[in-house]
């Protein structure tokens, strides 16, 4: 990957054999990271864009800029897309500083509006944003008299969007990360393989987790190129997958790729059960294979990751 380019030269290219000069591409959530991610991937294609953020701004992904703009079904209407690629979502980073019912509402508001868009007689191809924490055990299933509002929503949305999609034809990609790296990450300290990198250029590397922490991680550009990909071959549900690292040893992996002498802290001990959040490891390299890319190997990951950080940090 070229420094100034926050994407690889394999996901542009993916991306842009999916597209043409007649395709108009809706990004919502175009302010975050995955839509910042996309804009980067289909600015160098022929297809038209129009962003959506929650207020009109200048977005900028890192290899240009682009104005966006405020929902408005109107202007929805008249831009006409073709492709829709939905990253709007609160996260679960607010559940807790928020009203459950504003949390609940607001989000809802935001699939009633991809509903509305997947519907329309232009949309040939819908990707929209899901999560692991859709179908992990512990998170959109009850636990107690509990129910963690972020993955009930986040199934409750794919759920209506493959009926949705499905009674209006468009080829539907449910997206499913559970563990992405990316250069464009716009919280880098809230994310594990970020963090670990800038920890690691501060010298000491701490591990709050005593206990195993698993998973899996690819690129948020691999990720995306293949979900527009898919959409063309076989539209369906796709998980993120990657090589399977344990925090522990990703830490040290990342020392040993950037060549930075750090200190690894962790709590001693047992530390209770496992953290297993990942999927099987066969479908995203299926993935892969069908649209014919070769991810980003996890020390790529690291390499590209830390090389953009140090850039934005100047």
């Amino acid at each position: 990957m070229m420094s100034g380019e926050p994407t690889r030269a394999e996901a542009r290219a993916l991306m842009s054999a999916h597209l043409d000069a007649s395709d108009r591409v809706l990004v919502t959530g175009a302010g975050g990271w995955f839509g910042l991610t996309v804009a980067a991937l289909v600015a160098g294609t022929a297809a038209r864009t129009m962003f959506v953020t929650r207020r009109p701004r200048l977005v900028d992904f890192g290899s240009g800029t682009a104005a966006a703009v405020s929902w408005d079904w109107g202007a929805v209407q008249a831009f006409s897309p073709t492709v829709v690629v939905d990253c709007a979502f609160i996260l679960r980073d607010f559940a807790d500083s928020m009203p459950i019912e504003q949390y609940v509402y607001a989000n809802t508001v935001l699939t009633a509006r991809l509903l509305q868009v997947a519907q329309m007689d232009t949309v040939r191809a819908v990707i929209s944003v899901s999560s692991g924490a859709a179908v992990h055990p512990e998170d959109a299933r009850s636990r107690g008299v509990d129910l963690d509002p972020y993955g009930y929503l986040k199934r409750q949305a794919e759920l209506a969007l493959l009926g949705a999609a499905a009674a209006a034809g468009a080829a539907t990609v449910i997206a499913r990360p559970w563990s992405l790296s990316g250069s464009l990450v716009t919280r880098p300290a809230r994310y594990a393989f970020s963090d670990l990198i800038m920890q690691a250029r501060s010298g000491e590397i701490r591990i709050e987790a005593a206990h195993a922490v698993w998973r899996r991680y690819c690129g948020v550009d691999d990720f995306f190129a293949v979900a527009l990909a898919l959409a063309s071959t076989s539209p369906g549900i796709l998980d993120s997958g990657g090589e399977l690292v344990e925090v522990g040893a990703l830490a040290q992996r990342v020392c040993d790729v950037l060549g930075v002498d750090a200190r690894i802290v962790r709590p001693e001990g047992p530390g209770g059960p496992s953290d297993d959040y990942y999927p099987p490891a066969d479908a995203w390299e299926a993935a892969c294979a069908d649209v014919g890319l070769v991810p980003a190997t996890l020390d790529e990951q690291i390499r590209s990751v830390d090389a953009h950080l140090r850039v934005r940090a100047g």
